[in-house]
């Protein structure tokens, strides 16, 4: 990296590159993106307009399309680029490994172009590696750049065997669209009119369905599950939205403890709406599960009591399992709405007073009512504990 471009991070901090060098990852993946349209381009041309090679190969005549691989996956790399993604950068690596394969094995004035870009490519980005320090090369996205590679092996495996054997198949297989659809379609199941004859081609499909189907119903859940996720966690927001919004004369209940969960189910009983919030989200989704009315999010946040719909509210629980997180959520509340009733819980008895200062209507301690509650029961008397609330 060039010493320009060199910053000075605090000891143990995640390296975050200069303004400057994050300015030339965004550039080095538009460059990305350019050079692989070029190489797809370069493709498509040596596949209209073939030209002869400058020396014989054994794949002489055949110019499998790796150079239209390479070009698809720095399109697709290239997006990855400008979001800064560390196996994004480990993965471009990849692409003029290809090009410079399909260059020796049949050389062509299209193929020695491709290689010549992907490589200069190559020598552009290597000296910027440190801007792209996102992610984990070994993370989700590793998975799905490594799970769209194999996809793109597979299918060029598919395309470029079927062509080399294509007098092995009845019909013959004539052509690079020919091989493509033979490819495609075993790889989806479906099934084709090709019917191989020789046990040579028999083993070539057995190998095609075994890879291929593997790596088709891997590129199916790695890359379109994750969308399909975001789309309903989209609708899901949408509905609770709606629901916050239909909210009126309703109880907060801040915190996701087992006095959150008593109050709400005794709220319901009573006939009276609820909504809990808190930011812990397996609690979150186990409660919405039993049915109780949820939102994720951080009780002491102005936004989050907002989306709660904390104007419209008839009172405030506050039962957090910290007493700290409580006197926060406390002075939160009280300060956007002066006149809302607010009811703490505490942990320690000690905290009681703190709450009340904070502006809590009535605190609670749990300690002095269960010590109430047992010596009641101790000395055997009939009345109920009178540490039950103290009021502000």
């Amino acid at each position: 990296m060039p010493s320009g471009d060199r910053a000075t991070n605090p000891p143990g901090a995640t390296p975050v590159p200069p303004p400057v060098l994050i300015y030339r990852t965004r550039a080095i993946a538009y460059a990305t993106g350019l050079v692989g349209l070029l190489i797809l381009g370069l493709s498509v041309l040596s596949a209209l307009f073939p030209e002869p090679p400058i020396y014989v190969t054994a794949l002489a005549g055949y110019d499998p399309p790796f150079d239209a691989v390479a070009g698809i996956l720095l399109i697709a790399i290239s997006f990855r680029l400008r979001e800064r993604a560390l196996v994004a950068w480990l993965f471009s690596l990849f692409a003029p490994a290809l090009t410079i394969f399909i260059a020796l094995l049949s050389p062509n004035l299209y193929s020695i172009g491709a290689a010549a870009a992907a490589v200069m490519l190559v020598a552009l980005i290597f000296p910027y590696r440190a801007g792209f320090y996102r992610g984990s090369s070994a993370g989700p996205e590793a998975t799905q750049l490594l799970v769209l590679v194999a996809a793109l092996l597979s299918l060029l495996f598919g395309t470029v065997g079927s062509r080399w054997l294509a007098d092995q198949f009845s019909p013959p297989v004539q052509g690079w669209a020919d091989s493509l659809y033979f490819t495609v379609a075993t790889i989806s199941t479906n099934g084709t009119n090709f019917i191989p004859l020789t046990n040579e081609a028999r083993l070539f499909v057995v190998v095609l369905i075994l890879l291929g189907v593997g790596t088709f119903l891997s590129a199916v859940v790695v890359l379109f599950l994750p969308l399909l996720e975001r789309r309903l966690e989209a609708i899901a927001s949408r509905m609770e939205r709606a629901q916050m919004e239909d909210l009126a004369q309703h109880v907060i209940i801040c915190g996701a403890s087992s006095e959150s969960r008593a109050t709400a189910e005794t709220l319901r009983d009573r006939g009276i709406r609820s909504v809990i919030l808190a930011n812990d989200p397996k609690a979150i989704e186990l409660l919405r599960s039993e049915g109780y009315r949820v939102h994720l999010g951080e009780p002491s946040s102005e936004e989050d009591l907002k989306a709660v719909g904390i104007e419209r509210a008839r009172a405030v629980v506050v039962a957090q399992e910290s007493d700290a997180e409580s006197l926060l959520t406390v002075i939160t509340a009280r300060g956007m709405f002066p006149g809302l009733r607010i009811v703490a819980v505490a942990s320690a008895a000690a905290s009681t007073a703190k709450l009340r200062k904070a502006g809590a209507n009535e605190t609670i301690s749990l300690v002095s009512v269960a010590a109430g509650l047992l010596s009641d029961a101790a000395v055997g008397g009939g009345s109920t504990s009178r540490a039950t609330a103290s009021p502000g």
